[in-house]
């Protein structure tokens, strides 16, 4: 492990240190690994902090460029702002500290952090539990460590010491999680909203929190976590922030090596899987849930099904190949379910149309002999269990009547389903051609008809002038609302079957009394 001045100033407060010299702005860069004595003839190291005399020093001394000095003693300036190197003066002071009580004490820094370095490593190695880890990363902040996932879950246990952490439990994982209030309350904090910007470290005082706290994301572990580090012991300083970017990165190592469970997957996983069992989940949870994966209700989602039955079922296979779906297609999240692999995808924070999110699964699909089924895009994960559904009935439809093809599409499949089902399985409102919400939920915005436009234009055979007698209005208003209605359901109207499916669809809204919506 490397350390720099800043640490060393730190560790070393008893000495009075102060910085000389170049003072480069970049001075939180960890770049010395050892401790050793100047001499002007030697070859120097820019990893290697000298320590000098300050009595030794006379007026002609000319510091070498590039490299880092402890001088330890009364330097009387004779190192200006100028010196082309890192410098940092400890004074012996009243205490009389002779220079070799003042290197060991320098030396005891390197070598304490050397040794923290050595059994955080044996650690990994060893796939040492994740609380086991936390204990011994404590000893370079001085404080209590705790790990949480995206839903603010601990993973591992709550530390006794923090007496004023409120904590709730989690309803499917019994674990102990920050509540919604104190979760709102650390996002508005001031640097909180700064450092989400650019997935930074960030401090939340005690006004914000129950503890001044640092906050330090971990990036590349699969599923985001964060790392915090709570003010009960030792002050926090701008040291602490640089100790957490090495310490989460020991933490990415942990988790990326022996498949630690990130807590957030499960959390995640087992709220999606209520939602499939038809559990009755309130809005506020299902909000919650979806916020820390930074999405929301409302957002265009797709679920793709793949049938996995000509498979082994080893967790260790799924694992890899959910990882994989996740990493190719962003903002996903992909599980193991009934065996079937799932994937939902956020189409629009991955900024993804419905096509671009099957070609890149496509490579995927064709490598891994897999079969997929495709649910219409959907926007309320309260009624998910009917998208998934949707990508069974994709599955099953398919296979028994293009079973030449890898990838099949509810919308092109849902007159084969109806046929064989009716409504049976799928409430009505979620057999509707997706134009034909797409339609209802834009005259509900703007206060428009085109919804009962197109259905006049179907009955009417596609005849415009009758159309345009029925809804009295002229041609050319038919005309510029047919154009409209085209360019939100993206379908062609000359098809005959696209034809049936619509007109299917007003009569599942008619007969069963529903909207294309639910309200």
């Amino acid at each position: 492990m490397k350390i720099n001045l800043d640490i060393i100033a730190e560790e070393l407060s008893a000495f009075s240190p102060r910085r000389a010299g170049r003072k480069k702005s970049d001075t939180t860069a960890p770049n010395l690994q050892g401790v050793g004595l100047y001499h002007s003839q030697s070859s120097l190291s820019p990893e290697i902090c000298y320590a000098v005399d300050a009595d030794s020093i006379s007026d002609s001394f000319s510091c070498p460029f590039g490299i880092t000095l402890a001088v330890m003693g009364n330097t009387a300036g004779l190192f200006p702002d100028t010196a082309d190197a890192d410098i940092l003066i400890l004074d012996r002071g009243d205490a009389q500290c002779t220079f070799s009580d003042m290197f060991n004490a320098l030396n005891s820094v390197f070598l304490k952090y050397q040794a923290i370095d050595t059994r955080l490593s044996s650690a990994v190695m060893k796939n040492a539990p994740l609380q086991e880890i936390l204990k011994i990363g404590e000893a370079l902040f001085g404080n209590p460590l705790i790990l949480f996932d995206k839903n603010y879950c601990i993973l591992g246990e709550a530390d006794s010491r923090l007496e004023k952490l409120e904590l709730v439990c989690d309803k499917w994982s019994d674990s102990k999680m920050l509540s919604i209030d104190t979760v709102n309350a650390i996002k508005t904090s001031p640097e909180y909203r700064r450092a989400s910007e650019s997935s930074d470290i960030c401090f939340v005082s005690e006004e914000y929190f129950a503890y001044n706290t640092l906050f330090a994301p971990v990036k590349g572990s699969g599923s985001p976590l964060t790392l915090a580090v709570m003010e009960t012991n030792c002050p926090l300083t701008r040291v602490h922030r640089q100790l957490a970017l090495y310490f989460s990165g020991i933490l990415r190592l942990a988790l990326g090596r022996n498949h630690l469970s990130s807590g957030h997957s499960l959390r995640f996983e087992d709220f999606l899987k209520e939602l499939l069992y038809d559990t009755q989940i309130e809005q506020a949870v299902i909000d919650r849930y979806l916020l820390a994966m930074n999405w929301k209700n409302g957002d265009n989602y797709l679920l793709v099904t793949f049938q996995t039955n000509r498979f082994d079922k080893i967790n260790s296979i799924y694992n890899n190949i959910c990882g994989n779906i996740e990493k190719q297609i962003p903002e996903s999240f992909a599980f193991y379910f009934e065996d079937n692999l799932l994937t939902v995808i956020n189409l629009d924070q991955a900024r993804l149309t419905k096509t671009d999110a099957v070609h890149m699964l496509s490579i995927f699909l064709r490598e891994g002999l897999f079969h997929a089924g495709i649910s219409y895009i959907f926007f309320d994960f309260s009624t998910f269990s009917s998208y998934y559904k949707q990508a069974l009935g994709a599955l099953e439809m398919g296979e028994k009547y293009s079973p030449h093809e890898w990838c099949y599409d509810f919308e092109d499949y849902v007159l084969h389903y109806f046929m064989h089902y009716g409504t049976s399985r799928i409430d009505g409102r979620h057999l509707c051609h997706p134009g034909v919400v797409q339609l209802y939920i834009y005259d509900s915005k703007n206060n428009t008809n085109l919804l009962e436009t197109l259905r006049a234009y179907l009955d009417c055979g596609g005849n415009a002038v009758l159309t345009a007698q029925k809804l009295y209005i002229h041609r050319n208003t038919l005309y510029q609302r047919l154009k409209k209605i085209n360019g939100i359901i993206h379908t062609n109207l000359d098809n005959a079957n696209v034809r049936l499916f619509i007109m299917m669809s007003y009569t599942f809204v008619d007969l069963l009394g529903l909207t294309p919506v639910e309200s």
